[in-house]
């Protein structure tokens, strides 16, 4: 045979220890991933978008171009044919992708006009002087540009092709950073503005299906912003990304974020290796406290309690193994108090028995029929109980037989009554039944059983001169007999442990007369097992009072 590989055990603690860790580790290791990698390829983009945020003036240029042309292919080729006259094929497409640099510098311009414009008051003598000789600068710029790089107010086509691009009237206009002014072969050429973000050579025109039109195409991912004219969309701006992952500015960026995020990787390892830790402690202490307590009960320590002050299931398990602890321990006092009253019951009519049987022998007692008719009543009583003993075992077990058949209960307490009339003359009792009856399924013997029972209770545990009443109650669902009797009165502790087995009120009596304290709890198992309920109340009569309830649609 081959032998058997031993499966190693895993803890509980350590099972949630690596649980929680790996479960920590790959949601952090896929969302850093995530984060890199959505990082690495939307990051230009969102540069570009930024970037494109700079761009409202040209956004509006193209507009008011559009608007008077009605087609960007007739703004490129008028403006292009006022500054150059005539263009041949090739300067034509040359010049065509510098048309959107044109636009770009003329709204970079109008920008910084705005921006003077605007400017706020001085306090200062010298900075009113600055202010002063800013704004003289501002007004030969203005007076010399030519109309088309004056600020925007809606562009005036055709312009005439004559006029000089630039007239320096004053020495201040030399050091200027905003123009390069020259004039070639009476040509009108555009003057190049400090382009400081690289934003014109990234510049491209698309028609409003995003058909490329003009400009630095690319198969990037490129940012767009839309001109409308009247409310409609007649074309859009694009902006290529500056930031390349294979560039050296961009490989050097990533790698700072790969180091930062590496180094939130170790620190989110260490945190949740502490946190799965005391997690796993958290629920190890009392995971092993209960299984102490469940190795106390089995060896039969039922006393044994463990103390959880959780709100969780733990806590709910420990209340619950405490509460079993109790029942075991009930029923350990119940097993050990029916043993001994078991015993004790059998042993008085044995002892009788025996002491009658040796005298016999032993010549004292003759062997006469009333002698025998003695030893009789000893083997009947030891007969009686062995049976109880024997159905409320099988009851208790829910294996007690019950044969159901369609009878009148009624019926069957009024013959019982009938076959208790000596016995109730014999006591000096009187005996009363007032009721009706029903059909039940119910099993015939068991029944009679049950009402034995209950009403040879009542001949013992009520004096001599009293009265027994037995009367019915029915509904729609319910069909119930009563037994009332007198005096013996119970208090109410006497009167919860009615139903116990070997339990009497008064055993010295009881005794005498032949009474086990198996009979209520017998009846209460049998009643159960038919699919009723007997319940004990005070009655009115000032004893006991029996209440048996059958339904009168049982399920069998």
């Amino acid at each position: 045979m081959r032998p058997v590989l031993k499966i190693r055990r895993v803890p509980i603690a350590l099972r949630l220890f690596l649980t929680v860790l790996l479960t920590t580790l790959v949601i952090t290791t896929v969302s850093l991933g995530v984060l890199h990698w959505t990082m690495q390829k939307n990051f230009a983009k969102y540069v570009a978008d930024v970037e494109m945020q700079k761009l409202d003036h040209l956004i509006d240029n193209l507009a008011g171009v559009y608007g008077v042309y009605q087609d960007w292919g007739n703004a490129v080729q008028a403006q292009i044919l006022q500054i150059e006259g005539t263009a041949g094929p090739d300067d034509y497409d040359k010049l065509s992708k510098w048309w959107l640099r044109r636009q770009y510098d003329i709204a970079l311009q109008q920008r910084y006009f705005k921006e003077h414009t605007l400017m706020s008051p001085l306090t200062d003598e010298n900075s009113q002087d600055q202010q002063r000789m800013g704004l003289e600068e501002r007004k030969i710029l203005e007076e010399n540009l030519p109309s088309e790089y004056q600020p925007f107010e809606g562009l005036k086509f055709p312009l005439s092709s004559n006029e000089s691009l630039f007239k320096r009237s004053d020495a201040k206009n030399k050091n200027s950073p905003l123009i390069s002014p020259e004039q070639q072969n009476g040509k009108k050429r555009f003057i190049a503005m400090p382009d400081r973000l690289g934003l014109s050579s990234r510049l491209s025109l698309y028609d409003a299906d995003h058909h490329f039109i003009l400009g630095e195409a690319s198969n990037d991912q490129i940012s767009y912003r839309p001109i409308i004219v009247n409310n409609k969309t007649v074309g859009y701006l694009g902006l290529k990304p500056v930031l390349d992952q294979d560039d050296a500015l961009s490989i050097n960026f990533f790698s700072n974020q790969k180091r930062y995020l590496f180094l939130i990787y170790i620190l989110t390892l260490l945190a949740s290796l502490v946190a799965a830790l005391l997690l796993a402690t958290y629920f190890k202490k009392p995971i092993q406290r209960l299984l102490d307590a469940t190795r106390e009960l089995t060896k039969g320590n039922y006393q044994h309690q463990v103390q959880i002050n959780r709100n969780d299931e733990l806590g709910d398990l420990s209340t619950e193994i405490n509460h079993l602890a109790v029942i075991l321990d009930q029923h350990e006092h119940s097993r050990k108090q029916w043993v001994a009253d078991t015993s004790h019951e059998l042993k008085t009519p044995l002892a009788v028995l025996q002491a009658q049987i040796e005298a016999m022998q032993d010549g004292i007692r003759k062997p006469t029929p009333t002698h025998f008719e003695s030893m009789l009543r000893q083997v009947t009583s030891l007969k009686k109980l062995t049976q109880d003993l024997a159905d409320l075992a099988q009851a208790e077990a829910q294996q007690l037989q019950c044969y159901f058949t369609e009878m009148d209960p009624w019926a069957v307490v009024l013959q019982e009554i009938e076959n208790f009339k000596p016995k109730f003359e014999q006591a000096d009792l009187r005996i009363s039944a007032q009721g009706s009856g029903t059909q039940l399924q119910l099993d015939i013997d068991r029944f009679k059983q049950i009402m034995v029972n209950l009403l040879g209770n009542s001949i013992r545990y009520t004096e001599a001169g009293g009265e027994v009443r037995v009367h019915t109650e029915q509904d729609e669902q319910t069909w119930t007999v009563y037994v009332d009797d007198s005096p013996l009165g119970l208090n109410d502790e006497q009167l919860a442990r009615l139903g116990e087995r070997f339990y009497r009120v008064d055993d010295s009596r009881t005794r005498s007369t032949g009474g086990t304290g198996l009979g209520l709890a017998l009846s209460r198992k049998i009643v159960q097992a038919l699919g009723g309920t007997l319940s004990f109340e005070h009655s009115p009569l000032g004893g006991l009072r029996c209440k048996l309830t059958f339904p009168k649609q049982t399920n069998v």
